[in-house]
């Protein structure tokens, strides 16, 4: 097991902080350790009239457009529902008569303490969509038949999205 020696800051973001600093490990040996702290986020797989709403943006990490599950960022000891119901109006317009937990993940535990929930959306209500002053979203319709499809041909890239949408798929197989 590792203990931390010393640790900090080293540099404080607006989404994110970096930590590093030096750990002790089981045989008396010093390690380097760098990783970022995150306060997490949430992905919503939105089914309605017998599809799954998608969204298109892209992403300047890969500099191209991925198709994702709305999702978005905790704020500091925000309830992940509380989020998710945030972000599902605020990326597509609409509020959910049922929000169901579906998984809860660490995103990359090699480099960062992301944690993601996942939840399925349904009973839809379709409300405004309130984006962001910075977020540039497309909304794509794919039939719930056409999903299981899409993730065998790995037409999806994003982790949040092929877990949320195969949890979803098992979800509602099991009824």
């Amino acid at each position: 097991m590792e203990k931390w020696i010393k640790q900090e800051e080293i540099h404080k973001g607006k989404i994110f902080s970096l930590w590093g600093g030096q750990v002790a490990l089981d045989n008396g040996e010093v390690a380097v350790r760098e990783y970022i702290r995150h306060s997490g986020g949430v992905g919503i797989v939105p089914v309605v009239g017998g599809n799954v709403i998608l969204i298109r943006q892209f992403r300047i990490s890969i500099e191209r457009e991925l198709i994702e599950l709305p999702a978005g960022r905790l704020e500091p000891n925000e309830d992940p529902m509380e989020c998710a119901d945030r972000e599902l109006e605020e990326e597509i317009g609409y509020r959910a008569g049922k929000l169901i937990p579906l998984a809860s993940y660490f995103a990359s535990v090699g480099n960062s303490n992301e944690r993601m929930y996942l939840f399925l959306a349904l009973d839809l209500e379709k409300t405004e969509r309130r984006l962001e002053s910075d977020e540039r979203i497309r909304e794509i319709v794919i039939p719930l038949e056409q999903i299981r499809e899409k993730l065998e041909i790995q037409e999806f890239e994003d982790s949040k999205t092929i877990i949320g949408l195969r949890e979803a798929l098992a979800y509602l197989e099991r009824g």
